[in-house]
């Protein structure tokens, strides 16, 4: 069941959902107190999903141990202008996304003992915001499968980005979206040794067009340069059981190119790494204009053939080019 534009109060006064199992709530108005009338008015509700409505509070709780909620996508809802808190208790629940900012305070997650799956991507403001997210981080640290943004791993960055409070045993599968390479590369290792269970790493890359651009025309990746990240970032045994690697939009720029060698001399048992960079060097051709196409097809070829040469640890470990 799908309902956008209204006001969730009405439903919360009514028990002619108690056979529903799945909603999607859209650009909803919502009174305070009636997300937990309405999950309660319902036990047989599996699914919810809150996008862009209107939260009347600087907090945001859902404390429901009684329900039956396995499905909580909590996306662009706005506690006036951003959070102070968010609250939320769910027992049962096994998939968790949560997009938001906070003006002041954190997300907490309470009993997440049964919690499989995680997305999170949050906007910190508070001058705290290692503690809070390493907090957060904990709350979810046994997740089989965990998503963060961009903003979230350049936090794990400003405080030395050694280990977390408590590692990720149980994580299965990383997903990550990046911008700004340099600094959240060095958060991601922070993750990658704090999971040492992990099989499988994916890894998006976003840039705004001018930084792109100004990145490919100055020619950024240069051996000689300063590295980015040291080989003691990476010991070979907090990635001992990863298998499998997906890097999309990869350019070849200097900390991805680092990134990619370090990881392949420290996977011992890796298997497949795609690269998918044919998709972002069209749409550069594109943007740039035919001007730039020489220096383009230039970078491409080299960044293929740096690639093709990285040495590797494990002797099963094939590149893919796409």
């Amino acid at each position: 069941m799908t309902m956008h534009g209204l006001c969730l109060d009405v439903f919360s006064h009514t028990n002619l959902f108690t056979s529903v199992k799945a909603v999607k709530f859209t650009r909803v108005q919502l009174q305070r107190d009636s997300v937990y009338d309405f999950v309660s008015k319902c036990p047989c509700l599996e699914d919810l999903h809150l996008i862009d409505c209107q939260i009347p509070s600087s907090s945001f709780e859902l404390i429901a141990p009684e329900s039956n909620l396995k499905c909580l996508v909590v996306q662009y809802c706005d506690g006036n202008g951003g959070f102070e808190h968010a609250y939320i208790h769910i027992p049962t629940l096994l998939q968790l996304k949560f997009v938001g900012s906070f003006t002041t305070g954190y997300l907490s997650i309470y009993n997440s003992e049964n919690l499989m799956e995680a997305e999170i991507d949050i906007l910190y403001c508070p001058s705290n915001k290692h503690k809070l997210l390493c907090k957060l981080l904990n709350d979810v640290h046994n997740v089989k499968s965990l998503t963060l943004y961009s903003s979230n791993l350049e936090v794990l960055n400003t405080n030395g980005g050694i280990s977390l409070p408590t590692p990720f045993n149980n994580l299965m599968h990383l997903i990550v979206k990046l911008g700004q390479a340099d600094g959240e590369l060095l958060g991601l290792m922070c993750l990658l040794r704090n999971s040492p269970c992990l099989e499988t790493l994916s890894i998006d890359f976003h840039r705004r067009i001018c930084e792109i651009e100004d990145e490919i025309l100055s020619a950024v990746y240069n051996v000689d340069e300063r590295a980015v990240l040291g080989p003691h970032l990476l010991p070979s045994e907090c990635i001992a059981h990863l298998i499998e690697i997906k890097i999309e939009n990869f350019l070849g720029v200097k900390a991805e190119m680092e990134f990619v060698r370090l990881i392949l001399l420290s996977s011992l048992g890796l298997k497949e790494m795609v690269m998918c960079i044919r998709s972002i060097y069209n749409f550069l051709k594109h943007v740039m204009g035919e001007e730039h196409h020489t220096t383009l097809k230039k970078k491409k070829a080299d960044t293929i053939e740096s690639l093709l040469a990285c040495t590797r640890a494990s002797p099963y470990a094939k590149i893919l080019l796409k």
